[in-house]
């Protein structure tokens, strides 16, 4: 059923710096779009083999530009860099014959440590929020998606190594830890990587007075818009096991890519059908799930696609490759517009109907939906004296609605 946002207090405030709360991965493809659709932050990946290719004394432009950083700065989002990438010669292993080594690869500490040294200099004042690596617990090696040929404790080094030398160059900037899939161990019977991750950080005589080496736990959370709240319980009951304290947790990647866009069609059998319309839906259910259940910032994977979108079978974005909007970047818009700046969400459930009420200081703004396949008639009780009827594509009832108190 699609959803309807019901905003009581009157016309939304005009609206300046936007929530980094909300995010989209990519922005600087289309930063005119991605201020429209009001981003408070974006992620950029920022890889050693490209910025240091050759050694230690190369040091190559990054891959994403200075000037793409400044113009996400200047229109007002925080910019999150994603550390990945073993150069040839750092690898612990290192290169073979034809002087290759795979990115995968474990490196030598020194020179991680002094790689994120300097890249916390460069950066210091424009990117304060860290990502290390990406995906380590896709374990198979044979996959497109595998990132990291090491182990958890291997990971942990290269952690702790980063979360030093950041904190070095910046204390008051946050490090996460790589973002995970869930799915990949879940999928597989498999203890839990952040479980075995944060036993192999504990082992570390430092890691209490070191803050664990990590201020964010990060996670991938695609297609399931019921699936954020069991997620964020169990990272949730997996810090308190082990008396972790203060972390904030993310979804830094989200969407439900459409198998039905007709100029944008998946290039192989895609793994769910999912239409336009659901996509949009998915938006709404995610960041309205994943902030009631304790998430700090939710952004969704990605602005835009590319022309063969050759890094998934679907196309994720919120915009095609020519720019064209979907239905989502609509649903995405009324998102940032009318749940912006809240304080605190609380959630209802009412039968197959679930309703969020977002307390945004002077307004409310109550999300609503049906998980059921009928009509569910839901009443709203009045708590101003007027209310705004927003549907999921964020277009508006045409009068302001006068609501009875009581």
């Amino acid at each position: 059923m699609p959803d309807v946002s019901a905003a009581q207090g009157g016309t939304p405030p005009p609206v300046s710096r936007p929530d980094p709360r909300f995010g989209i991965v990519e922005t600087f493809v289309n930063p005119a779009a991605a201020t429209e659709a009001g981003a408070g932050f974006t992620r950029v990946i920022l890889r050693w083999d490209v910025i240091q290719p050759a050694g230690p004394a190369d040091w190559k432009p990054a891959n994403v530009p200075d000037p793409f950083i400044e113009r996400e700065l200047a229109d007002g989002r925080q910019v999150v860099g994603l550390l990945i990438g073993t150069p040839a010669w750092a690898s612990v292993d290192g290169a073979n014959a034809a002087g290759a080594a795979d990115a995968r690869a474990v490196p030598r500490m020194d020179a991680w440590e002094a790689f994120v040294r300097r890249m916390a200099q460069q950066y210091r004042g424009r990117i304060r929020h860290w990502v290390i690596w990406n995906e380590p617990d896709v374990w198979e090696p044979d996959h497109p998606g595998s990132t990291w040929l090491g182990n958890e404790a291997d990971y942990a080094r290269l952690l702790r190594s980063a979360y030093r030398a950041i904190k070095e160059i910046d204390p008051g900037a946050q490090v996460a830890m790589a973002g995970q899939t869930y799915f990949w161990d879940w999928s597989h019977g498999r203890r839990l990587y952040l479980d075995r991750l944060l036993d192999a950080l504990a082992a570390d005589p430092e890691a209490t007075a070191g803050g664990f080496f990590f201020d964010v736990v990060p996670y991938h959370l695609y297609f399931n818009p019921t699936q954020a709240p069991q997620v964020i319980g169990e990272v949730k009951a997996a810090l308190a096991r082990r008396g972790i304290t203060g972390k904030e947790i993310w979804i830094n990647e989200t969407n439900a890519p459409p198998s039905d866009d007709p100029q944008e069609l998946p290039w192989s059998a895609p793994r769910y059908r999912i239409s336009l319309d659901e996509q949009a839906a998915f938006v709404i259910q995610q960041f309205s799930q994943a902030f009631a259940a304790g998430a700090s910032r939710v952004e969704i994977y990605k602005l835009r696609n590319s022309a063969d979108h050759p890094e998934s079978i679907e196309p994720f974005g919120l915009l095609r490759a020519d720019s064209s909007r979907r239905p989502a970047f609509d649903a995405y818009r009324a998102v940032t517009t009318y749940l912006r700046d809240f304080r605190g969400v609380v959630k209802q459930q009412l039968g197959d109907a679930v309703a969020f009420t977002f307390d945004r200081g002077g307004q409310t703004t109550t999300v609503l939906w049906t998980w059921g396949r009928t009509p569910a008639r839901v009443r709203v009780k009045a708590i101003a004296q007027e209310g705004l009827l927003v549907d999921e594509r964020g277009r508006t009832s045409p009068n302001v609605i006068k609501l009875a108190l009581g």
